[in-house]
């Protein structure tokens, strides 16, 4: 008898075990739906210029006082020209909706990681204070999402 019970765990645990890897797996891909968002980030009226010393990030946090309701959050870095591409997660994109924005822009050292000196104000670092939201819309008029920011102390 104990020889009949063992191969029926063996079978129920392999049914239990593949049918979780398919419910992961089929999961996977799903999500919400993302578009496209890029922008260009401006300090004083011209474009940012990121470097080795120069690095920026932004990010989408959704703002659910506009309805948004989505776990995911949306973050980009920016580039030599100042633009910023975002991606959720590892994808491309952003989902629809209405977002409270931060931006992180600082001076850094590539041989001493400690050194960090923040170009923009410390509001803008905190997505309750910045006072920066953009809707992210299917099709964008070009400049949606570009953000015009003073230099730290202006």
């Amino acid at each position: 008898m104990r020889g009949t019970i063992r191969p029926v765990r063996v079978a129920v645990a392999a049914v239990l075990f593949s049918g979780a890897v398919l419910f992961i797996v089929g999961c996977g891909d799903r999500g919400p739906k993302l578009v496209k968002v890029q922008g260009k980030l401006y300090l004083n009226d011209q474009p940012v210029a990121g470097s080795d010393s120069i690095k920026g990030y932004i990010v989408f946090h959704a703002d659910r006082e506009k309805g948004n309701t989505t776990q995911e959050i949306a973050q980009g870095s920016v580039g030599a020209d100042g633009t910023f591409t975002l991606q959720t997660r590892d994808k491309e994109g952003a989902p629809l909706g209405w977002y409270k924005v931060t931006v992180d822009l600082a001076d850094t050292k590539a041989d001493d990681p400690y050194y960090y000196k923040a170009k923009v104000d410390d509001k803008y670092r905190d997505y309750n204070k910045s006072g920066l939201v953009f809707e992210v819309v299917e099709s964008p008029e070009p400049g949606r999402y570009d953000i015009k920011l003073p230099a730290r102390g202006k």
